[in-house]
């Protein structure tokens, strides 16, 4: 499982009322993408925000991300929606 679909896994787990998976999740994704692309390291920390409930500013954060990497708007959407 790759960096970005353990933080998706970790929004999830979070979402379903687990907050433990979701902390194992992202724990995982933080150590596959510590030497990947600044794109991929930024989709995880965007999803560390959220499990941690810092919501707003990871839609800020998705908000800027989307701005450099168009294509990640739609994976995004389901991490860190900007319209709540």
């Amino acid at each position: 499982m790759s960096g970005i679909e353990q933080a998706l896994m970790a929004v999830m787990a979070a979402r379903g009322g687990d907050p433990l998976a979701a902390r194992d999740h992202i724990s995982a994704a933080q150590q596959q993408t510590a030497t990947a692309p600044r794109r991929e390291r930024q989709v995880v920390e965007i999803a560390a925000l959220v499990v941690a409930g810092r919501r707003e500013r990871a839609a800020g954060l998705a908000l800027e991300h989307v701005a450099e990497f168009p294509a990640d708007s739609e994976l995004l959407a389901g991490v860190a929606p900007t319209d709540e």
